[in-house]
């Protein structure tokens, strides 16, 4: 388990670019915790209302699709990667998939509860930070697109 929770959200594509006190700022606002997770737990399934993201600190994730085909799809995450940005976005929205940790998982939940609470300043720094992850996504998504895929 991580014991330095300010350490680890440095490291995170979502924090990029903070000072050090926009990340205390962070974990005194957001209150962010580490969950760990085991083979074939759930992180979130499809429906449940998103409340919250996650940075990965370590381990790997299936996703549960409605795709009779292919209904598990494994999902690659890399040490400081975010998941579940649905809800910083749109808290509230129901999640579209299911993600199913594959083996052991460690996470740190942050909670946009106080995100409104948090300086102009900082929000700002993670809404540009959201903008570019959803970027490298989208073209992620169109290259897969165009292979076929």
């Amino acid at each position: 388990m991580i014991d330095d929770i300010e350490s680890a959200l440095k490291t995170s594509a979502l924090f990029k670019g903070m000072s050090h006190e926009q990340i205390r700022q962070v974990v005194t606002q957001l209150e962010p915790k580490t969950i760990d997770l085991k083979n074939g737990e759930y992180l979130y399934r499809s429906g449940a209302p998103a409340d919250c993201c996650w940075e990965v600190l370590s381990g790997r994730f299936r996703a549960r699709r409605s795709d009779l085909r292919q209904p598990f799809k494994p999902v690659d995450y890399h040490v400081g990667a975010v998941t579940g940005l649905l809800g910083i976005v749109e808290p509230g929205a129901h999640r579209p998939v299911s993600l199913i940790a594959d083996g052991p998982v460690e996470l740190i939940e942050i909670r946009s509860d106080n995100f409104a609470q948090l300086e102009t300043s900082t929000r700002m720094i993670i809404w540009e930070n959201i903008s570019h992850i959803l970027i490298r996504k989208l073209f992620y998504c169109r290259e897969l697109s165009s292979l076929g895929e």
